[in-house]
């Protein structure tokens, strides 16, 4: 099974399974910013290094693997280096994946479909289905902005979007009127020209863009079910059998 990147800290190591991080005590380095109330209530200097070298983890570090990281990392992990290198030499290999089998995936997507939308704020989740077009990696829909999507979204622009077998997950902006914007204009008469005629032309009308964090599906080979992920946050890739 591969390993999830995207969770792992600077230092190679997974806050999922801290006890501070369970109980809501520490936030967990990641998004803390380097604190950590286990052992970095200061900041991690080895979280700042990585920032600076523009790395997510020390294993992939053109200086990897330095003299601050042994100094640091061997008083807690006597195998952390060791680790770091077998984490580096997993995330190449995902990475190299992503990139081969990206052009796949948006071929499977489609260029455009009805897509389920939700939208969750201030405690309430909707859902409703959407006529979206796929542009150079994101996703486009239109939608009043008197309506509750516009409303959730500026408050909060996580959203996901469901179609076929395949489940998006992202950030959404809200864009201004579809007819300001002449390559969603000719996409969306193409594919669904109905919606552009009723409503692209009302003033109250505005587009959203969807830029994808991870998408990931499921299927089955030989009646074995699996998954795929695809990171767009770190482009890497796996696969589970599940």
């Amino acid at each position: 099974m591969s390993t999830d990147l995207y969770k792992l800290t600077p230092c190679g190591g997974n806050c999922t399974g801290c006890e501070h991080f369970c109980s809501g005590e520490c936030q967990g380095c990641l998004k803390s910013g380097g604190e950590c109330v286990k052992m970095w209530e200061k900041g991690c200097g080895i979280f700042k290094c990585c920032q600076s070298h523009g790395v997510k983890f020390c294993g992939i570090c053109g200086e990897f693997p330095c003299r601050r990281l042994k100094e640091t990392i061997c008083r807690w992990d006597e195998k952390g280096i060791e680790r770091l290198q077998s984490l580096g030499e997993e995330y190449r290999i995902q990475h190299k994946d992503f990139e081969e089998k990206l052009p796949g995936l948006w071929k499977n997507i489609g260029s455009h479909g009805v897509m389920v939308l939700s939208t969750c704020a201030r405690g309430r989740v909707s859902s409703r289905p959407m006529s979206v077009v796929v542009i150079d990696g994101k996703f486009y829909c239109q939608t009043d902005i008197s309506y509750l999507k516009c409303s959730q979204i500026r408050d909060e622009p996580n959203v996901a979007l469901c179609v076929k077998n395949f489940s998006i997950e992202g950030k959404c902006r809200i864009l201004e009127e579809p007819v300001k914007y002449d390559f969603f204009m000719r996409a969306m008469k193409q594919h669904f020209p109905s919606a552009v005629e009723r409503y692209s032309s009302l003033p109250s009308e505005r587009v959203l863009e969807i830029t994808p964090d991870l998408i990931y599906l499921w299927d089955y080979h030989m009646d074995k079910p699996y998954m795929e992920y695809f990171e767009f946050r770190n482009n890497t890739y796996r696969k589970e059998w599940k």
